[in-house]
């Protein structure tokens, strides 16, 4: 048995670029790695679960970020400045990772269908959370995302694209929830 989560999302999946992390049996891998080749870039991270253990990894960034980036532009489009504005000059900035500049269109115009929705974002952050629990290590900045991924659901933005957070961020700053 491998287990081979990716990372990527719907661009991604439709370009056959996805990255994919694949744990398990060696010999397993290399049997399998032709056909995953057509999905993307396989790579083998080592035994069972360690690809799961590196998806969450990069899921606690992608979470952190989007939550970062939202609360930054948040802060800026309340200060007076023009959100598309801000949302250019933020993506063309130092902060400006692949992620971030693929998601910030999804800001003003979402996609009707969620390359990565909230729930499913949530559902990956407490997973990390547990397995940190279980290593006695501390993840702070996921545990925050985990409380505004919560809120965010509870606001009705579960299955819209993790980009909805700057959207959630603005209902709880205008008293939609506890912030």
């Amino acid at each position: 048995m491998l287990d081979a989560p990716v990372s990527g999302s719907v661009p991604q999946v439709q370009s056959g670029t996805l990255t994919i992390m694949v744990g398990g049996d060696r010999a397993a891998y290399e049997r399998v790695e032709p056909i995953l080749r057509e999905l993307g870039t396989p790579n083998y991270i080592g035994d069972n679960g360690q690809g799961l253990a590196l998806k969450l990894a990069i899921n606690i960034s992608l979470a952190v970020q989007m939550l970062a980036f939202s609360e930054g532009l948040l802060l800026a489009e309340r200060s007076g400045v023009d959100l598309q504005r801000a949302l250019d000059v933020m993506e063309s900035s130092a902060i400006a990772s692949p992620m971030l500049r693929a998601r910030a269109s999804l800001i003003v115009d979402p996609p009707a269908d969620a390359w990565f929705d909230i729930r499913f974002m949530r559902k990956d952050i407490e997973l990390a959370l547990a397995v940190a629990r279980q290593l006695q290590i501390p993840l702070a900045s996921a545990a925050s995302a985990d409380t505004m991924l919560e809120k965010a659901i509870e606001l009705g933005y579960g299955r819209r694209d993790l980009a909805a957070l700057f959207r959630a961020l603005e209902g709880i700053a205008d008293g939609g929830a506890d912030g």
